[in-house]
Protein backbone atom coordinates (compact mmCIF):
# COMPACT_ATOMS: atom_id res chain seq x y z
CA UNK A 1 0.00 0.00 0.00
CA UNK A 2 1.65 3.20 -1.05
CA UNK A 3 1.80 6.81 1.48
CA UNK A 4 -1.27 8.07 0.12
CA UNK A 5 -3.28 5.23 0.19
CA UNK A 6 -2.45 4.09 4.06
CA UNK A 7 -2.74 8.03 5.31
CA UNK A 8 -6.51 7.40 3.39
CA UNK A 9 -6.66 3.77 5.36
CA UNK A 10 -5.06 5.13 8.62
CA UNK A 11 -7.55 7.73 8.51
CA UNK A 12 -10.96 5.66 7.53
CA UNK A 13 -10.32 3.14 10.36
CA UNK A 14 -9.59 6.12 12.90
CA UNK A 15 -13.11 7.21 12.15
CA UNK A 16 -15.55 4.26 11.80
CA UNK A 17 -18.37 4.63 13.87
CA UNK A 18 -18.57 1.24 15.76
CA UNK A 19 -21.73 2.69 18.00
CA UNK A 20 -23.89 -0.18 16.19
CA UNK A 21 -25.43 -2.49 19.43
CA UNK A 22 -24.69 -5.36 17.59
CA UNK A 23 -21.46 -5.03 16.98
CA UNK A 24 -20.60 -4.23 20.89
CA UNK A 25 -22.41 -6.87 22.01
CA UNK A 26 -20.74 -9.80 19.38
CA UNK A 27 -17.24 -7.83 20.90
CA UNK A 28 -18.30 -8.47 24.83
CA UNK A 29 -19.68 -11.76 23.98
CA UNK A 30 -16.50 -13.27 22.32
CA UNK A 31 -14.77 -11.70 24.79
CA UNK A 32 -16.85 -13.44 27.69
CA UNK A 33 -16.37 -16.79 25.98
CA UNK A 34 -12.49 -16.48 24.93
CA UNK A 35 -11.91 -15.68 28.30
CA UNK A 36 -13.88 -18.66 29.72
CA UNK A 37 -12.21 -21.05 26.92
CA UNK A 38 -8.77 -19.41 28.24
CA UNK A 39 -9.59 -20.83 31.66
CA UNK A 40 -10.39 -24.27 30.52
CA UNK A 41 -7.00 -24.79 29.08
CA UNK A 42 -3.44 -25.61 30.51
CA UNK A 43 -0.67 -22.48 30.57
CA UNK A 44 0.62 -24.41 27.17
CA UNK A 45 -2.60 -24.45 25.49
CA UNK A 46 -3.97 -21.05 26.64
CA UNK A 47 -0.34 -19.62 24.99
CA UNK A 48 -1.15 -21.62 21.97
CA UNK A 49 -4.67 -20.53 21.82
CA UNK A 50 -3.22 -16.71 21.95
CA UNK A 51 -0.62 -17.35 19.28
CA UNK A 52 -3.44 -18.27 17.35
CA UNK A 53 -5.72 -15.46 17.86
CA UNK A 54 -2.57 -12.94 17.22
CA UNK A 55 -1.86 -14.74 14.10
CA UNK A 56 -5.38 -14.49 13.08
CA UNK A 57 -5.64 -11.00 13.42
CA UNK A 58 -3.11 -10.16 11.51
CA UNK A 59 -3.93 -11.94 8.66
CA UNK A 60 -7.83 -10.14 9.58
CA UNK A 61 -5.96 -6.83 9.24
CA UNK A 62 -3.89 -7.96 6.03
CA UNK A 63 -7.22 -8.54 4.40
CA UNK A 64 -9.04 -5.76 5.39
CA UNK A 65 -6.39 -3.31 3.79
CA UNK A 66 -6.58 -5.62 1.33
CA UNK A 67 -10.29 -4.71 0.61
CA UNK A 68 -9.93 -1.42 1.05
CA UNK A 69 -7.06 -1.04 -1.78
CA UNK A 70 -9.35 -3.16 -3.88
CA UNK A 71 -12.46 -1.01 -3.37
CA UNK A 72 -10.23 2.34 -3.80
CA UNK A 73 -9.02 0.74 -7.05
CA UNK A 74 -12.95 -0.05 -7.90
CA UNK A 75 -14.15 3.58 -6.70
CA UNK A 76 -11.11 5.64 -9.19
CA UNK A 77 -12.19 2.92 -11.74
CA UNK A 78 -15.94 3.90 -11.65
CA UNK A 79 -15.16 7.41 -11.14
CA UNK A 80 -12.99 7.71 -14.36
CA UNK A 81 -16.02 5.66 -16.23
CA UNK A 82 -18.40 8.52 -14.89
CA UNK A 83 -16.18 11.56 -16.21
CA UNK A 84 -16.70 9.74 -19.91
Amino acid sequence: MNDLLRHIYDYTTEHLDLNDPNYAENRRYAAVHYDALLHTLSPEQAAHLRDYRGMAALATDLEREALFTAAFRAGLYLGALARR
